[in-house]
């Protein structure tokens, strides 16, 4: 059986050299077995003392050769044609795989069908010259070339989608959003506010999250560790820096799990809560700063809603 190789330009023309190739095979042994019957039957024709019966049992083997050249030839195209309807059903399966994990994906992440509609035959289209010699394709050929075409424009709007949703989620995990804590509530918000150690008006820069100490701490978006150790009134301090700007806080705590210079993704456990530092009680202060300003953590908290 012979081996079809798909590809945009060599399929129709390989298989249509093949199927030339075994009919200009057969044509030429059909006239020659012609031709030498002729002349055969001018040979006898002229003998006159030729046996009728030898010429007779010449003629029906010679037919008999040529009806098997032709079932031979029958069949390993009939094998052929068979290879081809099997490939051709493996691509439809392998195209409906391709375009129900397509939807899929869209779906996943939310994007416009109308951007990536893998429900339709994407649109094609300008003038095509037929190769001389070569006249009309077979169907199964056509069919195979649809859908060699098919896929490789699935395979296409794959890849764009892939990059897409790999971006999306790589911005999803260094923007900071949610609570740097699992289980606790805020003790106290951002602005201004009575100094607990003083009593004066003063500006809080950051949320403080009460919690039973030794709970998690946790990143609140992945980055660069700048920062892992002992901070005056911070006490034991972890500040990561999430790129574009960000960098976000987290203080008062009673252990530290990671180094200045570790990369960490987000909801990984950081530290452990405590109240050292300038402190009241076991709670976490967190902050977050933009391009080295202090701004309000808590629409980075609601965000996560």
């Amino acid at each position: 059986m012979n081996i079809i190789f798909l590809s945009r330009s060599g399929t129709c023309r390989k298989c249509l050299d093949l199927h030339s190739w075994r009919v200009r095979a057969v044509a030429v042994m059909v006239i020659g077995g012609l031709l030498s019957l002729v002349a055969a039957a001018g040979f006898h024709a002229g003998a006159r003392h030729a046996d009728p019966q030898q010429f007779i049992v010449a003629w029906e083997e010679e037919i008999r050769l040529q009806r098997e050249a032709l079932r031979t030839a029958r069949e390993a195209t009939q094998a052929d044609i068979d290879a081809l309807t099997i490939r051709l059903a493996e691509l439809q399966a392998r195209a409906t795989r391709l375009d129900a994990l397509g939807g899929k994906l869209v779906n996943m992440a939310g994007l416009d069908d109308g951007e990536f509609d893998f429900s339709s035959i994407p649109g094609v289209g300008g003038p095509e010259m037929a190769e001389p010699g070569v006249g009309h394709a077979p169907d199964l050929i056509a069919q195979l070339d649809g859908l060699d075409s098919l896929l490789e424009e699935r395979e296409s709007q794959l890849g764009l989608l892939d990059r897409m949703i790999l971006n999306r989620q790589l911005q999803e995990e260094v923007t900071p959003a949610g609570r740097p804590v699992n289980q606790g509530w805020i003790s106290s918000s951002y602005g201004m506010r009575n100094d607990p150690f003083t009593g004066r008006r003063v500006m809080h820069r950051g949320v403080d999250f009460a919690g039973r100490p030794g709970s998690d701490v946790i990143a609140v978006a992945g980055g660069i560790v700048t920062t892992a150790g002992k901070r005056n009134v911070f006490g034991y301090l972890v500040e990561i820096d999430h790129g574009n700007g960000f960098v976000t806080r987290y203080a008062h705590n009673k252990k530290l799990l990671v180094e200045t210079g570790e990369t960490v993704r987000k909801g990984q456990v950081i530290a452990l809560l405590g109240e050292t530092g300038r402190a009241t009680g076991p709670h976490v202060h967190f902050e977050v700063l933009e391009n080295g300003r202090h701004i309000n953590p808590s629409r980075f908290i609601r965000a996560s809603r």
